[in-house]
């Protein structure tokens, strides 16, 4: 039962960190520049763990039902990568957005795209422990002492 609770609890913060940054990225999609289509290939390549931090609500979705779900949630991904690619545009000129896609081309770049999904994993899982460590501090001062 703890074990189903827990589950439950970690399913619920993913969902709503996911909505959360969903509802911000919502925009309409309009990909006319170079630097623009540029910054939205690096968002693609470097935020490869989206996928994977959509398992656990994929995991949740009946077999039957989770091609439509994946078909209906595809513009949601597609805005927040725009809105993300945008977001780079700004902070990063277009030759380093090329710079960086070169990157991605090496044997490094590709060897850092691929550990990105462990490396994801495991700092949710540090992430979940810090807080467990965290919160007895926190509530100790919180309370005064």
């Amino acid at each position: 039962m703890l074990k189903l609770n827990k589950k439950y609890i970690i399913m619920k913060k993913i969902i709503i960190c996911l909505a959360i940054l969903f509802a911000q990225f919502g925009i309409a999609q309009e990909e006319t520049s170079p630097e623009i289509k540029d910054a939205l290939k690096l968002m693609k390549l470097s935020n490869a763990t989206v996928e994977s931090s959509l398992q656990p609500i994929y995991s949740q979705i009946p077999e039957e039902n989770l091609e439509a779900f994946k078909q209906e949630m595809q513009p949601v991904l597609d805005e927040m990568y725009l809105k993300l690619a945008k977001v780079a545009a700004e902070q990063y000129s277009h030759e380093d957005i090329k710079a960086l896609l070169d990157f991605y081309e090496t044997d490094l770049g590709k060897t850092m795209l691929e550990g990105q999904e462990e490396i994801f994993q495991a700092s949710m899982q540090i992430g979940q422990e810090f807080s467990m460590e965290l919160m007895p501090i926190l509530q100790k001062y919180m309370d005064g002492y």
